[in-house]
């Protein structure tokens, strides 16, 4: 199967004797702990080397090529076709061959401390702040990769060239964080049965359970409908009502994501199931494709997310005859309170509570000290060992977020508190509490990590 890419600008792998720019280290500390329900160790590792394996078996029978992705022999791949193809053949669907989005999914990891599979970026453009080339970590402190038209697929060791130092840019561990939870949820596997379609399911104008044959809408009520969520929904838009309402900050694995065809319409033209990680798998003309939520066209137009899964049966609720007592949820109440001492928190080298004076990790203690949460420390660094780690992209109101503050995210220093819609509320050492956003440029240089310390 041929594929023509997009554009080259799309897939720019350098060359390894590229070595006129200085290393941009966006490497970041993250912490050991891990969501209790992500895979067990030893699977992680069997994928792993399962990946590598794959990727070794390649050298000696594809050539590079930023121009065109060859998915069967002879091979032609660029650096992220390549290892889009090598994750793909293992279960594990990146939905991207652009070394930019691959960054944005799993979570950072710090220089030196990889992991076998970690994805590592370099950059070597002058222009631009993106990474232009990737390879994969295979542990003894070497990568395999597609390096460049003269040495193709090779394993490299990361001290052989001033390359690999100068350039170096970051990494990100994207298992376990792509594969299905242990033991599986229901919404891994509406996924799982959607991707397993991705190869057998037509979409067109007919509905045909036994030829797999379905309309976007038909297909995605039989994904739902075989995993226990009845929608017998008639058309996108009738999909569309189904469910409940979710922010795109809040997007959760098995989520459908509605798109329109005209900017600023609220009439879907396609409907994504939502796969964790930003990325879609999309029922679209002739088949099913898979791609990632960053993509312009994506975030352009978007109208909404609904969540239908098993946790949301869709159904028609009674009309109480006296309305249900509101609460106040243990998130809504740190995030009020924190948002009260505007105007009147100052930041400053000490905590004081009769003066509100606190340093930015001081702050955070204070606030969800109020609401009977014990930070146990009033440094960031060590709040960062509190609670369950959470991935970025799966963040929700009341989670404790750590910064840096040296636009490296080399080193936690600095801490603020989510409070939905992409914002989070923070004891800046401006010398107030500032509310700001997760993708200004502040943030995004020095976001770390996120911990979940609210139980309830």
């Amino acid at each position: 199967m041929k594929r023509k890419l997009l554009s080259a600008a799309l897939i720019t792998c350098v060359t390894a004797s590229s070595l006129t720019i200085p290393s941009y280290d966006q490497a970041y500390n993250v912490s050991a702990a891990t969501v209790s329900a992500q895979p067990t160790n030893v699977a992680v590792s069997a994928k792993a080397d399962q990946l590598i394996q794959t990727a070794k078996s390649l050298i000696g029978k594809a050539t590079y090529s930023t121009a065109e992705y060859k998915s069967t022999y002879p091979y032609k791949f660029s650096c992220a076709t390549f290892l889009m193809y090598v994750f793909e053949q293992n279960g594990v669907d990146l939905a991207t061959y652009n070394e930019n989005y691959m960054m944005e999914q799993g979570t950072p990891v710090a220089k030196g401390q990889w992991q076998k599979g970690d994805l590592l970026f370099f950059r070597s453009k002058t222009t631009g702040t993106d990474p232009d080339h990737v390879a994969m970590y295979i542990g003894d402190n070497k990568v395999i990769h597609m390096a460049d038209s003269k040495q193709n697929i090779v394993i490299s060791d990361l001290n052989s060239k001033p390359y690999y130092t100068e350039n170096y840019y970051g990494a990100r561990r994207v298992i376990p964080s792509l594969l299905p939870s242990n033991p599986a949820t229901a919404e891994d596997n509406i996924v799982s049965l959607a991707y397993d379609l991705k190869d057998t399911a037509t979409i067109g104008s007919v509905n045909n359970e036994a030829t797999k044959k379905f309309t976007s809408t038909g297909f995605v009520n039989y994904v739902y409908g075989k995993n226990g969520t009845t929608l017998n929904a008639s058309s996108l838009k009738d999909l569309q009502s189904k469910g409940t309402t979710v922010s795109r900050s809040n997007l959760k694995k098995g989520d459908l994501v509605f798109f329109n065809s005209v900017k600023g319409s609220t009439t879907p033209s396609l409907v994504a199931i939502y796969a964790g990680e930003q990325r879609l798998i999309i029922p679209n003309s002739g088949g099913v494709i898979t791609r990632v939520l960053l993509v312009d066209y994506y975030k352009d137009h978007y109208i909404t997310a609904k969540r239908v899964g098993s946790d949301n049966k869709v159904s028609t609720p009674s009309t109480p005859s006296t309305p249900p007592a509101t609460t106040t949820s243990s998130a809504e109440k740190i995030v009020n309170f924190a948002s009260s001492l505007t105007d009147k928190a100052k930041f400053g080298y000490g905590y004081d509570e009769k003066t509100l004076t606190f340093t930015g990790a001081g702050f955070t203690y204070y606030v969800y000290k109020q609401q009977g949460i014990d930070l146990k420390y009033k440094l960031a660094s060590q709040q960062a060992t509190v609670g369950s780690s959470v991935l970025k992209s799966n963040l929700q109101k009341g989670d404790l977020l750590l910064f840096s503050t040296d636009n490296k995210g080399s080193r936690i220093t600095q801490t603020g508190i989510y409070i939905g819609g992409n914002q989070f509320i923070t004891l800046s050492t401006s010398g107030k509490v500032e509310t700001q956003s997760l993708s200004s440029s502040w943030a995004s240089k020095n976001y770390v990590q996120a911990r979940r310390v609210i139980t309830n």
